[in-house]
């Protein structure tokens, strides 16, 4: 089973919260609504989703919800083969899912993303393609030695529990 969180960001005070997750199980999508949803609607005048208009309610299509599947670029652009390529997916592995999860399937038209659930591998290791935000609030020094990362090189995020 494939799946993907979706983030909303509240345009007022730029926070991120996790509102929902679709799984893909090989035939069908799923999409309900996280307790995060719950919060945001709370705490930050979230308004559910047009197409989930009901918080508790699971919704199952055969095709991928629109929500999601306008946030793919069309196989038949010209540039799509060097977008995947982009993305570093694999050839023939640029299902709509891992399409999704490697782009974050932003659009400037509203405040989504959407990001994998990460999951170990065979060694319990976790391997996790993201694109990072806030940058430009680092110092100098930090950015600096961003733009010296080569590719494969070990990152270590300290991981805050509070």
């Amino acid at each position: 089973m494939k799946t993907l969180f979706l983030a909303w960001q509240d345009p007022k005070s730029r926070a991120w919260l996790p509102i929902g997750r679709l799984t893909f199980d090989g035939k069908k999508y799923q999409f309900v609504y996280t307790q995060g949803a719950i919060k945001a609607q709370t705490e930050h005048n979230f308004q559910l989703l047009y197409s989930f208009p009901d918080l508790n309610k699971e919704y199952v299509s055969f095709e991928l919800f629109p929500l999601f599947s306008n946030r793919l670029m069309r196989r038949s652009r010209p540039d799509y083969k060097d977008y995947i390529e982009s993305l570093n997916i694999p050839e023939g592995e640029d299902d709509p899912i891992s399409v999704l999860s490697r782009s974050g399937g932003r659009k400037v038209t509203d405040y989504f993303e959407v990001f994998p659930c990460p999951e170990p591998d065979e060694n319990g290791l976790y391997h996790i393609h993201f694109f990072a935000h806030g940058l430009r609030h680092l110092p100098a020094c930090a950015t600096e030695r961003i733009n010296q990362l080569q590719t494969g090189e070990l990152l270590y995020f300290p991981v805050y529990c509070g």
